[in-house]
């Protein structure tokens, strides 16, 4: 047994005066800085719960005192060897109870200066994560857009139900050209090719614009001529004509072959000029005529290389000596004057037709007016044959013109080619005119724009710095209005409870 003088020097709860407080001072500063990052104060709930503690402690005997005392030696010892989780905020700024002037400034210092470099690490690793973001974003979106999105319309079920008449309000240019039966669209393209329209749908587009009689192009083959040559003899007899043809494509020239029924091989993408009337002289063997097209379209100045669209284009007076049977002097909305003019000068060699270029449903510009003894192609072909051609021209265009839905494909695709159409923003590639060949007519260019992508780095740091204001506001905010007003409501209530 103690004596009475042995526990008049203890502490009221059984503990030695120095162990008590000792004990007191570690829970404090074990919950003031776990509860400090919330701005709340546990000093109740520890209190009650210590005094509770205490009061068991009254109650118990010597031996439990004596059983008390090694255990509180033990957890003396726990505690000097366990380390306080820091918390980032501690209990009076760094400050605690007993620390000297010197102690606490520098505490203090070094707390400002782990808070000032967590932040810039954190702030760096939301660089490197936005980078890596990017390089994602760019490494999936520039070859999704590079191989190419699904077209953005779907014409395949596109219909044409109207009826447009162009003889009740347009005349010929020719003012002596006033009798003709046959309204020709002598240039348009279908999905055997680059054309969006299938065979039928082209008829059926044409009839709509007032059209009797059209000459399917396609780029480097008759076939869908052809398949809309079938379509039309099998249902649509004695409403439009199909004469066949198609488009001779390369980096020097297009050339319309019309009134063939077989694909001529296509020449190397930037033939020679013997090349060049070696297909010409192939067509006229075939029993076809040659019309050169889009003149204008072809010397357009193409940047940023600075030349033609189509390189060393051949003058019109090459063309008639290498034996080609006339140009077309309308494309869409553009009138050649020049080779109409040229046309008049070499008319008992040269004829001129209109042609619509249709790749995409639209407006109709232009119809070549022909008087012949029939419908049939071969008269037709031989009206041509003959130069006895004029046209109705309208520059501003047709209406009524569609807008096709978008399609599923591109619905589920753009996101991706849209994010590196993005980022070739950055960039300007110039890959030139494509040739139907596998090829371009140009070399590739490729500008970065070291600048703008620059201040996108710029704009990006900003953007990360401003994010961080706004969240450190936010929770500043919350916790000033929200959590630390509930926390004190709540210490309160138990409190009074």
């Amino acid at each position: 047994m103690q004596s009475s003088s042995s526990l008049d020097k203890s502490s009221s709860d059984g503990l030695p005066n120095d162990q008590s407080q000792y004990i007191r001072h570690v829970t404090h500063r074990k919950n003031s800085t776990i509860d400090s990052d919330l701005g709340g104060s546990n000093d109740s709930h520890v209190n009650s719960k210590v005094s509770a503690h205490d009061s068991h402690l009254g109650h118990m005997g010597s031996s439990g005192l004596q059983h008390r005392h090694r255990s509180v030696a033990a957890a003396e010892a726990t505690v000097a060897n366990t380390e306080i989780p820091f918390s980032g905020v501690s209990a009076q700024d760094g400050a605690w109870p007993g620390d000297g002037p010197e102690i606490i400034a520098g505490r203090r210092h070094a707390l400002a200066q782990r808070r000032f470099f967590l932040q810039i690490a954190h702030f760096f690793k939301l660089l490197i994560l936005s980078v890596i973001v990017i390089m994602l974003l760019v490494a999936v979106g520039i070859p999704v857009s590079d191989n190419g999105v699904p077209a953005a319309g779907d014409y395949s079920n596109m219909q044409f139900d109207w009826q447009l008449d162009p003889r009740s309000y347009l005349k010929p240019f020719n003012a002596s050209f006033t009798q003709y039966n046959v309204l020709l669209d002598a240039h348009l393209h279908t999905t055997y090719s680059d054309g969006v329209l299938s065979p039928k749908q082209a008829l059926e587009f044409a009839l709509a614009n007032g059209y009797n009689a059209v000459i399917v192009t396609d780029h480097q083959t008759v076939d869908g001529a052809l398949a809309a040559k079938a379509y039309a003899e099998e249902h649509l007899q004695g409403k439009i004509t199909v004469i066949a043809g198609m488009e001779y494509t390369c980096c020097r020239i297009h050339m319309n072959l019309i009134g063939i029924n077989e694909s001529i091989q296509a020449t190397p993408p930037s033939p020679s000029d013997e090349q060049i009337k070696a297909v010409i002289d192939k067509a006229h063997a075939m029993g076809g005529l040659v019309i050169v097209n889009h003149i204008p379209w072809s010397n357009t100045t193409l940047l940023p290389w600075g030349v033609a669209r189509l390189p060393n284009n051949p003058s019109r007076e090459q063309l008639l000596d290498w034996g080609v049977d006339g140009f077309e002097v309308i494309n869409q909305d553009t009138f050649d004057l020049r080779s109409y003019q040229f046309i008049q000068d070499n008319a008992d060699k040269l004829v001129g037709l209109a042609g619509s270029d249709m790749h995409h449903p639209g407006s109709s510009y232009a119809w070549t007016t022909i008087n012949a003894r029939s419908m049939s192609a071969e008269d037709i072909l031989d009206e041509i044959r003959n130069r006895r051609t004029s046209f109705l021209f309208d520059p501003s265009g047709t209406r009524p013109v569609q807008s096709p839905p978008y399609s599923d494909g591109y619905l589920r695709y753009a996101p991706w080619g849209l994010v590196g159409d993005y980022f070739y923003g950055y960039a300007d590639r110039s890959r030139g005119q494509y040739s139907f060949q596998a090829t371009f007519c140009q070399n590739e260019v490729v500008d970065i724009h070291n600048t703008m992508i620059g201040w996108f780095l710029l704009w990006l740091i900003v953007s990360i710095i401003a994010l961080q204001i706004l969240y450190w506001s936010i929770r500043w905010l919350l916790l000033s209005l929200l959590v630390r007003p509930a926390r004190r409501w709540w210490v309160a209530r138990r409190h009074n409870i």
